[in-house]
């Protein structure tokens, strides 16, 4: 068989007037981000906060014209919106029935994929989700907040944040323009608060939990029993509770950009949330058949 797989570059001596840029919005994976086991849906927020936008963005802003939502195995939700002056505005993306073995760009206003990705062109998720960016622009001052929901249901020891499949991520790769110099704008957990639920988790338990120093963060949350305390403790620290649980710790963001200080910043104050919509699937034009249909694909007579 002929190999016809490749790539197809095009060029113009005409320019366009901005050159666009991809901006990677949500956690940082190290294992400071962490999913306790036997979770249904345990929810992991990043943000782009105000004070960051503030300083990368144009006075204009940016217009954000797709957007490629990702996580490995674990992930079944993810969502990014805008928000603006304490209320959330926009949807940027929003995929309630993520696959991480389906994974797609899509482009603002259209519902069909343009990433070759996936294993096919889709514009309906099976719970009937439509798929599209409907966000215009990002300004000064917004901030942008990327959510992504577990399930852990089969596994026994925490997952940690991380590059193998086998480690999670929380990511929104957004395609914008005009260019600026800011690439990555996410946020983590503060290490010292974490250090603290730690030595929560050894003192109000029975059981011993390593703290020690030399310990990696994996081998930390190795060691924790996942009982219903420590699992609330840590849905408090990192919102795991859902969207609407806001948690107390400070963050820090990665934006190696931009100079300044980002360490221990504020979480972002949203007061006025979007409601999610409800999932509708249109009516189909033909009937479906009750059962199973017989299908001659040979030609013959039985």
């Amino acid at each position: 068989r002929r190999d016809s797989s490749g790539i197809r570059l095009y060029y113009t001596a005409t320019l366009r007037r901005f050159d666009a840029g991809i901006m990677e919005l949500g956690l940082v994976y190290t294992p400071v981000m962490a999913i306790p086991p036997q979770e249904t849906a345990f929810v992991l927020t990043g943000y782009c906060t105000d004070k960051c936008t503030q300083l990368a963005l144009p006075a204009s802003g940016i217009h954000i014209f797709a957007s490629q939502l990702h996580t490995h195995l674990t992930g079944r939700k993810v969502v990014t919106v805008l928000a603006r002056d304490g209320q959330e505005r926009e949807v940027v993306n929003r995929d309630n029935h993520y696959s991480p073995h389906f994974q797609v760009g899509f482009l603002r206003g259209h519902r069909q994929p343009w990433s070759p990705v996936g294993l096919a062109w889709c514009t309906w998720t099976p719970g009937g989700q439509v798929l599209r960016v409907s966000v215009g622009s990002a300004l000064q001052g917004d901030v942008l907040i990327t959510s992504c929901t577990y399930n852990t249901e089969d596994r026994r020891l925490a997952t940690v944040g991380g590059f193998g499949i086998l480690e999670e991520m929380c990511v929104n790769y957004v395609h914008y323009y005009p260019q600026t110099r800011l690439e990555l704008c996410k946020s983590a957990v503060d290490p010292g608060f974490l250090q603290k639920y730690f030595h929560l988790v050894n003192r109000f338990n029975s059981e011993e939990v390593c703290t020690c120093p030399q310990a990696s963060v994996p081998e930390q949350f190795a060691s924790v029993p996942w009982n219903s305390f420590n699992r609330e403790v840590l849905k408090a620290l990192t919102g795991g509770g859902g969207p609407h649980l806001t948690p107390p710790a400070s963050i820090y963001l990665l934006v190696p950009s931009l100079q300044g200080e980002w360490d221990r910043q504020p979480l972002p104050e949203v007061v006025s949330r979007l409601e999610e919509p409800t999932p509708h699937c249109p009516a189909s034009r033909a009937q479906r058949p009750a059962g199973p249909t017989m299908l001659n694909i040979g030609g013959g007579k039985g």
